[in-house]
């Protein structure tokens, strides 16, 4: 697997480790919540400037069965190296200085209005972990959907760690992930020698441009990030697509249930499941979120569970793997081929 540069850590665990600064503090925050996955991501040093290089196992050695006086063959594993690259994101927040000294507490103003730009760093970075294609933009990463794109195949390939969820439709598809997050398994990167997580700098009272390039004094916030994607064990993960969310609503216990054995299938290919080095969620679009919660109510249900918290939303659970809901994953994917 490839070298990495410290051990995986979410923004959380980040937040732990640094001397207590109020703006770090609020940055993280507000990132972890943009979108659940932000709170799940164990990020980790890249082992190049611009991404990470990871050495993958495609097979490994069987061993012969040996006989007094006779020799062996020699074996060797193979394996293939994979560069994943870091994409860099950077955005300006601009307060008119006039609008900041109406309100009563100016800071607090400002820095609620920065959050909605953290929450977009979030909600950009969401969306490229699921659906990032570098050959439909370089600058970006590929994400989950396009390293597991072919449905079906060999054992120890991508495709044989998707399963299909049934007849698809058109355009009206969506996909689970089940992903697994360690330095193992997954992980975000970012570059060598770089910070983790996304950065603020306080660029001070500046001349801005209205739209139509007339100047006005606001005070600037600069805001970037440079992450990317790396999967260090491809059987960690699995996907179930083609799940056409038209016919959720329509299905009967009987075929709500043969639903619910594609997803079976597929998290029972998830190599060492158990492991406690990983951490594994469900992630799932609004329909389908709604699906198992509906799936609950069936008397024949033995994998959809609910734990309930104090204090906060019950959290769904399949075959003891959370479920959580995210905006980012479409309801409008095309139909992906089967191998």
């Amino acid at each position: 697997m490839g070298i990495l540069g410290m051990e995986a850590l979410t923004l959380s665990d980040y937040r732990k480790r640094m001397n207590p600064d109020g703006s770090v503090d609020f940055i993280i925050e507000a990132l972890e919540r943009a979108n659940p996955i932000m709170n799940h991501v164990k990020w980790i040093e890249g082992n190049l400037p611009t991404g990470n290089k990871t050495t993958l196992r495609t097979s490994i050695p069987r061993p012969s069965i040996r006989r007094i006086n006779q020799g062996i063959v020699s074996h060797k594993s193979t394996a293939k190296q994979i560069q994943d690259t870091c994409m860099m994101l950077e955005d300006r927040s601009e307060v008119d200085v006039k609008l900041i000294r109406l309100q009563p507490n100016g800071e607090a103003f400002r820095r609620s209005e920065d959050a909605a730009f953290v929450a977009g760093f979030g909600d950009t970075v969401s969306d490229m972990l699921f659906y990032g294609d570098t050959q439909e933009n370089p600058d970006t990463f590929n994400g989950l959907s396009i390293r597991y794109n072919i449905i079906g195949g060999e054992k120890h390939t991508a495709g044989h760690q998707v399963v299909a969820g049934g007849t698809p439709g058109t355009n009206t598809n969506t996909s689970a992930f089940f992903v697994s997050w360690g330095t193992k398994a997954t992980t975000g990167i970012y570059p060598k020698n770089s910070q983790l997580g996304l950065s603020q700098k306080d660029l001070g009272e500046q001349d801005a441009l209205d739209d139509k390039g007339h100047p006005y004094r606001a005070l600037v916030t600069l805001f970037d990030m440079d992450c990317g994607l790396a999967v260090q064990d491809i059987e960690t993960n699995a996907l179930v697509r083609n799940i056409d969310v038209k016919t959720l609503d329509t299905l009967d216990s009987k075929k709500s249930l043969e639903l619910i054995k594609k997803f079976v299938k597929a998290k029972n290919t998830i190599r060492n499941l158990q492991n406690r080095d990983k951490d594994t969620h469900l992630y799932v679009s609004p329909a389908l979120y709604d699906f198992f919660e509906i799936y609950l109510l069936d008397k024949t249900n033995v994998h959809v569970t609910r734990q309930d918290l104090m204090n906060a939303r019950p959290q769904l659970y399949f075959s003891g793997i959370p479920i959580e809901k995210s905006d980012s994953i479409l309801e409008t994917e095309p139909a992906f081929p089967v191998a």
